[in-house]
């Protein structure tokens, strides 16, 4: 699956980070108050459930392509320096 940021752009802040700063604790509180009306028996809490769920669901799909892009370059990266780390460890001339 290709991602349609490239680490450059997906640091940036944009329309998605905001998304994801408003749904976090809209999903938050719907979420809590959905368990527990729910668990009192309240009809009322199912609807804050599904409510919580949506929120959650939206942040997840709007911020996760930012976030894998990072998370993709973070582990190249990392593996850069890994390999670099080996070969210093080995005594091996560095290219």
């Amino acid at each position: 699956m290709t991602n349609k940021y490239t680490p450059e752009q997906a640091e940036k802040w944009g329309w998605e980070e905001l998304v994801a700063c408003i749904m976090a604790p809209v999903s938050y509180i719907f979420v809590s108050l959905g368990l527990v009306l729910t668990i009192l028996l309240r009809p009322i809490g199912w609807v804050y459930l599904i409510i919580g769920i949506a929120a959650t669901l939206l942040m997840y799909f709007v911020i996760d392509p930012k976030l894998r892009a990072v998370s993709d370059e973070y582990e190249r990266r990392q593996a850069e320096f890994l390999k670099h780390v080996e070969s210093v460890s080995k005594w091996e001339e560095m290219k």
